[in-house]
């Protein structure tokens, strides 16, 4: 497979990942009194949830922001540069929550996967600059996709 279409995929499944979880858990958190406590977290007052949406915000807009990466990835690399620190930070919050024992296995490999993430960005930023020009034309032209 061409490495920029691989490229152009990651970006769009971490964009996805992002608005999906965080409309998963901006619908589901109120609605559902089960639904927290699964990931360890729980239940919130009414003020908590201002916070909790606030950062679910900036998750979407994260995500929208990867989406944009994926359409060229020739633009927006400090996209790429904040959301691996953001990933990594993710992670390691689960991780000490996880070791604490304050949430549970659930949440915890949502983190795992936003370390899986980060890896892939480094890998990006490794590899972009050995891509060739036409790999990146090709991953974006609509005949070559089919």
């Amino acid at each position: 497979m061409n490495k920029a279409i691989y490229y152009k995929y990651l970006f769009i499944i971490a964009g996805f990942w992002n608005i999906g979880t965080a409309l998963i858990f901006g619908i589901f958190a109120p609605l559902l009194s089960s639904f927290l406590p699964f990931f360890g977290l729980s239940t919130f007052n009414n003020e908590i949830y201002f916070w909790m949406y606030g950062f679910l915000i900036l998750a979407a807009i994260s995500g929208f922001k990867y989406f944009l990466v994926g359409l060229d990835i020739t633009k927006n690399h400090l996209v790429v540069s904040s959301g691996l620190i953001a990933k990594f930070g993710i992670f390691i919050l689960t991780l000490v929550f996880f070791i604490l024992g304050t949430i549970t296995w659930p949440l915890f490999v949502m983190g795992i996967i936003n370390l899986i993430f980060t890896g892939l960005f480094i890998e990006f930023y490794v590899n972009y600059k050995k891509l060739l020009a036409s790999d990146i034309g090709g991953a974006y032209s609509y005949r070559k996709n089919i």
